[in-house]
């Protein structure tokens, strides 16, 4: 398993990035996950609650081996996107669990708002 953290400023292009043609939305919190553009309307408003912070946006994408694409299910991506947010420490914010179908290696993106629902930042 091989995790990528980064930060941005755009839900826009992080959102219509992730739900791209191929992928499976797994879970949504906070937001409604109907499209894009109510996904991303959410995530903006939570995070105009604090409009000082220059990167709000939480993008995380998990890839696995080739290998491994037999025990891939979507439930167990669900379980392992919940441990690493745990893990990590992200909780009590809106986020997206989105896995994708268009590549050789199975992968998932977690978007979560750093601005979680008290208005305080995820580091």
């Amino acid at each position: 398993m091989i995790a990528k953290n980064k930060k941005g400023k755009s839900f826009g292009g992080c959102v219509r990035y992730v739900l791209n043609e191929g992928h499976e939305i797994l879970a949504a919190e906070g937001v409604l996950a109907e499209a894009a553009a109510t996904i991303i309307r959410d995530f903006a408003i939570q995070r105009s609650g604090r409009p000082k912070i220059k990167q709000p946006v939480g993008h995380i994408a998990v890839s696995f081996s080739p290998e491994d694409s037999a025990k891939m299910t979507g439930d167990f991506m669900l379980k392992l996107a919940h441990e690493y947010m745990k893990g990590m420490d992200i909780r009590n914010t809106q986020f997206i669990i989105v896995r994708h179908h268009n590549t050789d290696h199975e992968h998932f993106h977690i978007i979560y708002n750093r601005i979680d629902n008290d208005l305080k930042l995820i580091s």
